[in-house]
């Protein structure tokens, strides 16, 4: 089976490129599987304003739910370092910090960054590891859920 030229890097397979986004907690890079909840949405109510009733008027709301994002990182266990312990430590540490603040990096196939997210980590409110299974060779996968304060994009400068 061929790899495709964008994930191919000097005769080697290179999971940041096949990945194509980074995501940051407090200026520490960690490798996530995949992002779900990247979304926005806004509570609002409709009124009808008197006299004229042409149109309803939009008023926003208190969010009446937290808005959501949930990360999924696998671990391989063949190899495990004091340098992989301790980054791993730090990472943890970063993502459970109320008021940490994450960013999403997307990339393009050269590496430019092509979108910016940035949110500010309320905390962890869901944990969960995949079954421990001695006679399986699939990476062990956990999965967290933090709430935000909402989700921003911030605009990337085009250089064309």
């Amino acid at each position: 089976m061929d790899v495709p030229f964008f994930i191919k890097r000097s005769s080697h397979y290179d999971p940041i490129v096949a990945v194509r986004f980074i995501v940051l907690f407090n200026a520490t890079t960690l490798g996530f599987q995949s992002v779900s909840g990247i979304s926005t949405q806004r509570s609002v109510e409709f009124i009808s304003e008197g006299g004229r009733n042409d149109y309803p008027i939009l008023i926003p709301k208190p969010q009446s739910e937290a808005h959501r994002l949930t990360f999924k990182r696998g671990y391989q266990m063949r190899k495990m370092s004091l340098l992989g312990l301790l980054s791993g430590y730090m990472g943890s540490q970063a993502i459970e910090a109320n008021g940490a603040l994450g960013l999403i990096l997307v990339l393009d196939e050269s590496q430019s960054i092509k979108a910016i997210y940035s949110f500010i980590s309320q905390g962890v409110v869901e944990w969960e590891l995949s079954d421990l299974d001695a006679t399986r060779s699939a990476p062990l996968i956990e999965t967290f859920t933090i709430t935000h304060k909402g989700l921003k994009n911030i605009p990337v400068p085009s250089l064309f």
